[in-house]
């Protein structure tokens, strides 16, 4: 399996993880819980990722199960990725990123060390998790030269921002399988780059339900340290300017600053984190509240439980991880109509959609919140329901089966072989 970073220092550092509790405890990520179900119902998973310096070669995941191996990238991407961004004068090529991201993208992979990693571990299939970049065509040759299959999977992102799209063209058509994250994609691929639809099937991220579940309001307050008689907004995510946090900030004071009783709470960190902060403060200094990183699984599942709703109103998206926990919690989610949200985020029944950027209408939708309890106890039945129905492990276990099925990787019990 390998993940869609060329490597591990253009991603996890962002976050604060570190190669060690990467390998062997960090498990945040939708990544992990398709690794997870694989690792359990599929095969033994290898993981690879790739580092400008490896601090760690191999390790077993002590919460997915999985075999994590850190290689160093090829000596043509440590020089690139060192020119780009430690030289001093950097800043005046940065206009050229698009064109360093996609030489950059083909040339991590490209090590004999890489090879000879993967061959010795003779693997029966290769799971790529973003096919935006020149990593899924090093891949599909790798593949091909190792006369097993390629599944890919779309993590979500924006597919004007491929990188070596007139490539993709030619080559996307070429893996044989593909899970798509939700209708739209799977549409895309079939229309925009002639995938065979029988190739392509809807798979999404799958939730733990039994650790992401409704419980008591006024007991997740208390777990969380909040007022059980104000009503909370929630916002779970990294503070980016693709999330547009400023507009969720914006649409806040709109319709409900004024109200006195409402409160957004803003969970995660990011480089918009100064800039969000002085929004706040000029917008509704009192109701808007900044919690940082929430890393225990209890205090995020007690802020879903507590909330009136959660609220994802970035400019891309695939299938955000948070949507899934939260309607898992039977909690409402307001949520931008792209990628796969609108898969579970029904409008009217769990939740509802708006344009990208419609700032207006999502402070009307908040707005419609905190005056309708009644209508968000409904939804938060039939969000519940459609967590069950659709996110649930064993549910998603099944359709992970039966894709690597139709490319003749039949499964081993309990992830062995």
């Amino acid at each position: 399996m390998f993940e869609y970073p060329d490597v591990f220092e253009d991603f996890y550092t962002h976050y604060g993880i570190t190669q060690v509790p990467f390998a062997t405890t960090w498990a945040a990520t939708a990544t992990h819980a398709f690794a997870s179900l694989i690792q359990r119902n599929v095969g033994e998973v290898v993981w690879y990722t790739l580092s400008l310096n490896p601090a760690i070669a191999e390790a077993r995941h002590e919460v997915t199960g999985v075999r994590v191996r850190i290689l160093r990238s090829s000596a043509m991407h440590r020089q690139l990725w060192r020119l780009f961004y430690l030289c001093p004068h950097s800043w005046r090529w940065r206009r050229f990123y698009h064109l360093y991201g996609t030489v950059a993208s083909y040339a991590a992979l490209a090590s004999p060390g890489i090879v000879h990693a993967v061959r010795s571990d003779q693997p029966r299939a290769i799971f790529v998790q973003s096919y935006v970049s020149g990593r899924f065509d090093i891949l599909l040759f790798l593949a091909r030269a190792l006369r097993i299959p390629l599944v890919a999977w779309h993590a979500g992102g924006d597919p004007e921002l491929y990188l070596g799209r007139r490539i993709r063209r030619r080559t996307l058509r070429r893996a044989d399988r593909f899970i798509a994250s939700g209708r739209r994609e799977r549409e895309r691929l079939i229309h925009d780059f002639d995938v065979p639809p029988d190739r392509v099937t809807v798979i999404l991220t799958p939730i733990d339900i039994e650790r992401f579940k409704p419980i008591d309001r006024g007991a997740a307050c208390g777990l969380a340290g909040l007022d059980p008689n104000r009503t909370y907004v929630l916002y779970v995510g990294r503070l980016s300017p693709e999330k547009s946090v400023d507009t969720l900030i914006r649409a806040f004071g709109k319709a409900l600053a004024a109200d006195g009783k409402t409160d957004l709470l803003i969970v995660g960190d990011g480089p918009d984190k100064a800039k969000l902060h002085l929004l706040a403060r000029e917008t509704a200094p009192r109701h808007i509240k900044f919690l940082g990183w929430v890393s225990s699984g209890d205090e995020i599942v007690s802020l879903y439980n507590a909330a009136a709703c959660l609220v994802v109103c970035s400019a891309t998206e695939g299938f955000p991880t948070v949507i899934g926990e939260a309607i898992a919690c039977g909690t409402p989610v307001i949520a931008s109509d792209v990628g796969a949200v609108d898969e579970v985020v029904l409008n009217g029944i769990t939740g509802w959609t708006i344009s990208p950027g419609d700032e207006a209408a999502l402070a009307d939708r908040l707005a419609h919140v905190a005056r309708h309890d009644d209508e968000l106890m409904f939804m938060r039945r039939e969000a519940r329901a459609q967590a069950e129905a659709r996110l649930a492990p064993a549910v998603i276990a099944a359709q992970l089966q039966a894709c690597f099925a139709a490319v003749g990787v039949t499964p081993c019990p309990a992830g062995r072989g």
